[in-house]
C-alpha cells in the first residue's frame, strides 16, 4: 500500500458478524497497524458498547474513538424529515412529524419509512410542481404498525430460533433470556436490561429458580450475538454489553413490533411453563 501511496480510510462493515475470537484477534492486529503504519480504520458494528474494541484489546485505549451512529436526537430526526420534504417541495404537518418521532423509538429507519408511506398515500411520487402540505389526514400509528409488520416473519423467526439455543440443554438458557425481553415493559427494554434485572426475572420464573448457576447465565449472555450469527439472523436484534453488563435491543423496530403484539400469545409460543 505504501508503494501506491494509499491515503484513504479502510472501512470494515458488519464486524459484529465475525466470530468472537476473530474480533479479538483483529483488535490485536489493529494496534500493530496503528504503530507500524498511517492507515486509519473505520470499524462498523451494531454494538452499543462503545468500548468493545478496547475490551478485546486494552492496548487500544486512547487509540480508538467511538461514535454512536445509532443515537438520533429529536432535532436530528426532525431535520431528516424536513430535508426530505424540501426535496419534494412539500411539508408534513407538525403533529405528524412530532408523533412519528415520538413513536419511532429513535429509529431513523422507521421515521424514513413512515414518511415514505405517507407520501405514497398522498400520491407524492416526485417533486411537486406546487408546494403542498400533507399528513393532516393520516394516522401515524397505523403507518408505523404497517412498516413494522413487514418484519413480522423475521421477528418471529428470531424468537423461535433464539429460544432453541445452540443445542438442546436442560437449562434452556437462551429461551429464558428471551423471557424478560418479551414480558417486561418497553421503557425498561429501551434502557437495556442489566444483568441483575435479568437474573432477578429468571430466578422468579426459571424451573431452577434461585438455584440457577450465575455462570450459566453469564456465558449465555456473552454468546447472544454468536448465536444470532450462527442462526443467520441478520441484522442481529439483541446484543450483550459485557462492560456494563447490560442486554440491549439494538433493533429499535423490534421494540415497536413488541408494542403491537399480544404478549401472552408470544409467551405461549415459546412455551414457558
Amino acid at each position: 500500500m505504501n508503494a501506491i501511496k494509499f491515503q484513504k480510510y479502510i472501512v470494515l462493515e458488519d464486524c459484529h458478524y465475525l466470530d468472537i475470537d476473530i474480533q479479538r484477534d483483529f483488535a490485536v492486529v489493529l494496534k500493530a497497524f496503528h504503530e507500524a503504519s498511517k492507515f486509519c480504520f473505520i470499524i462498523i458494528g451494531v454494538w452499543l458498547e462503545e468500548n468493545r474494541l478496547i475490551v478485546d484489546n486494552g492496548d487500544l485505549t486512547g487509540r480508538v474513538i467511538a461514535v454512536d451512529a445509532d443515537k438520533w436526537t429529536y432535532k436530528e430526526l426532525m431535520q431528516v424529515i424536513d430535508e426530505g420534504a424540501k426535496l419534494l417541495n412539500i411539508s408534513l404537518t407538525e403533529n405528524f412529524k412530532t408523533t412519528v418521532i415520538k413513536e419511532s423509538y429513535g429509529s431513523v429507519y422507521i421515521v424514513q419509512e413512515v414518511c415514505s408511506q405517507a407520501c405514497d398515500q398522498e400520491q407524492v411520487k416526485e417533486t411537486q410542481s406546487q408546494f403542498r402540505t400533507i399528513g393532516d389526514k393520516l394516522y401515524v400509528h397505523h403507518l408505523i404498525k404497517s412498516v413494522v409488520n413487514q418484519q413480522n416473519g423475521r421477528y418471529m423467526s428470531f424468537i423461535n430460533q433464539f429460544s432453541e439455543g445452540f443445542q438442546d440443554t436442560q437449562l434452556e438458557m437462551y429461551k429464558w433470556i428471551l423471557y424478560p425481553i418479551l414480558s417486561l415493559k418497553l421503557k425498561e427494554l429501551q434502557q437495556g436490561l442489566t444483568y441483575a434485572r435479568i437474573r432477578e426475572e429468571l430466578q422468579s420464573r426459571h424451573p431452577h429458580g434461585k438455584n440457577l448457576n450465575p455462570g450459566n447465565l453469564t456465558q449465555a449472555l456473552k454468546s447472544t450475538s454468536s448465536l444470532q450469527v450462527k442462526k443467520g439472523i441478520k441484522p442481529i436484534i439483541i446484543d450483550y454489553d459485557q462492560t456494563n453488563r447490560r442486554l440491549n435491543v439494538v433493533d429499535r423496530g423490534f421494540l415497536i413490533w413488541l408494542a403491537n403484539q399480544n404478549i401472552p400469545e408470544l409467551l405461549e409460543t415459546v412455551e414457558y411453563n
